[in-house]
């Protein structure tokens, strides 16, 4: 690769990755939002 080809990768890839990371963090908020909540205890018990 020549490094032009490097830098507009990196100019077109970076934002991409930050928009689908806010994305992926939005997502999960409003999962966290929507589920039940528990307990330090029953989230333990739940897990095994």
């Amino acid at each position: 690769m020549v490094p032009h080809d490097i830098i507009i990768g990196l100019i077109i890839a970076l934002p991409i990755a930050f928009l689908v990371g806010r994305y992926s963090t939005r997502i999960t908020f409003f999962h966290a939002q929507t589920e039940q909540k528990l307990t330090v205890s029953e989230f333990l018990k739940s897990r095994e």
